[in-house]
């Protein structure tokens, strides 16, 4: 049984990604405010969370999200209908991993990280040397969110302590140049 499929809690525009096994099946606009695509929504969790039917549900992340997948999914259905089939014989389709920067678990909320929050992660990275890996494991949130709050951040320039010219005590001027500039006159 699938126990990490939840309701979400938000009310409004809500975009939902269903699937079967590896294939998308259907991307599909709700709007949480009205009864019946609640209704609609917690009927569709709980078929997903029936053992072995090999359906799956996702959120997409925003709208652009879900205009994008939407059309990988009318993509699919045209490649679906057309019959075509590749080597081994199996039909041609798109597959799920096509949505992975789309989607997200149904239901997930990205916590806000506070001010403080983001310059502690900011510190740990450049004078710990902390991965991202590591910070988004200590600090309990994805990848994607800690580029996010390291994004436009620019390595740190120390001034140089040592004078570029060493041993130089005073600027010469450039040498002469050898080719002597002629007045050019009317000429008689």
């Amino acid at each position: 049984m699938n126990t990490l499929i939840k309701m979400p809690k938000t009310k409004g525009p809500f975009w939902i990604f269903t699937f079967y096994r590896d294939f998308p099946d259907r991307a599909t606009a709700l709007k949480l405010n009205k009864e019946s695509d609640r209704v609609y929504l917690e009927a569709l969790i709980e078929f997903m969370k029936e053992d072995d039917t090999g359906w799956g549900i996702a959120q997409f992340r925003d709208e652009d999200c879900y205009q994008k997948g939407r059309r990988l999914v009318g993509q699919h259905r045209q490649l679906r209908r057309s019959g075509l089939r590749d080597k081994c014989g199996y039909r041609i389709g798109i597959q799920i991993g096509q949505f992975q920067k789309l989607v997200q678990i149904l239901g997930y909320q990205a916590l806000p990280l506070t001010a403080g929050q983001k310059t502690s992660i900011r510190e740990e990275r450049r004078f710990r040397r902390y991965s991202v890996a590591k910070l988004a494991d200590d600090w309990d949130v994805s990848e994607s969110h800690i580029w996010e709050v390291l994004k436009g951040d620019k390595p740190p320039v120390s001034p140089s302590q040592k004078p570029i010219n060493i041993g130089v005590s005073e600027l010469k001027p450039p040498a002469p140049s050898r080719v002597v500039p002629q007045a050019h006159g009317s000429g008689s």
